[in-house]
C-alpha cells in the first residue's frame, strides 16, 4: 500500500475547512441560543420557543460533523501502550485492520440512519414543539456517518503516524 498523500491531501485541504466551518457555525448558533434563550428566560420571562428542541438538533449537527473532520484529521483518541515497542511492519498492519474495522463499523451505522430516517419520513416523524421533519436531520447524520466510513477507508492507504509521548 502507499502513501496516498497527493489525492489525500487535495482531499483533506478541501473537506477539512468545510466541515470545520459549518462545525464553527452550529457552534456559534448553539451560544448564541443559549445566550438568547438564558436573557429571555430570566430577564423577559419569555424564552427561545422550541430552543431545547434546536439545542438537540444542533449537538447532534455538530457531533456528526465533528467525525468525518477528526477522522480525517487522524484525531481519534488513541491507546498507544505498545507503540513504542510494536515493530513497523506489525504496527501497519494494525493501522489497517483498524481503519477497516472501523470503515464497516461506521458503515453500517450510516446504512442503519438511513434506514431510520427513510421510515421517519414515512411516519412523518416531527419535533413536538417546532413539527421540524426529524427525518431531514436524520438523513444529514446517515450522509456524514457515511463520509466517516470513507474517511476510514482512505485513513487506511495512509502511513500510519505513531503517537508517542515524551518520557517524564
Amino acid at each position: 500500500m502507499t502513501d496516498s498523500a497527493g489525492s489525500a491531501g487535495k482531499i483533506d485541504r478541501f473537506v477539512v475547512p468545510v466541515l470545520g466551518l459549518f462545525a464553527a457555525v452550529v457552534l456559534f448558533a448553539l451560544m448564541l441560543l443559549t445566550c438568547v434563550d438564558v436573557v429571555g428566560r430570566y430577564f423577559f420571562n419569555q424564552p427561545v420557543t422550541g430552543g431545547f428542541e434546536i439545542t438537540e438538533m444542533l449537538l447532534a449537527a455538530l457531533i456528526f460533523c465533528g467525525l468525518p473532520m477528526v477522522t480525517l484529521r487522524n484525531d481519534h483518541v488513541t491507546v498507544d501502550i505498545l507503540d513504542g515497542i510494536t515493530p513497523d511492519w506489525l504496527f501497519r498492519i494494525e493501522h489497517v485492520v483498524a481503519s477497516l474495522i472501523g470503515f464497516v463499523a461506521t458503515g453500517y451505522l450510516a446504512w442503519r440512519l438511513w434506514v431510520r430516517a427513510v421510515s421517519m419520513d414515512i411516519a412523518g416523524e416531527t419535533t413536538a414543539q417546532l413539527k421540524f421533519k426529524l427525518a431531514y436531520l436524520t438523513y444529514g447524520m446517515s450522509i456524514l456517518m457515511a463520509f466517516t466510513a470513507l474517511a476510514l477507508l482512505l485513513l487506511a492507504f495512509r502511513r500510519p503516524e505513531r503517537h508517542l509521548t515524551a518520557e517524564v
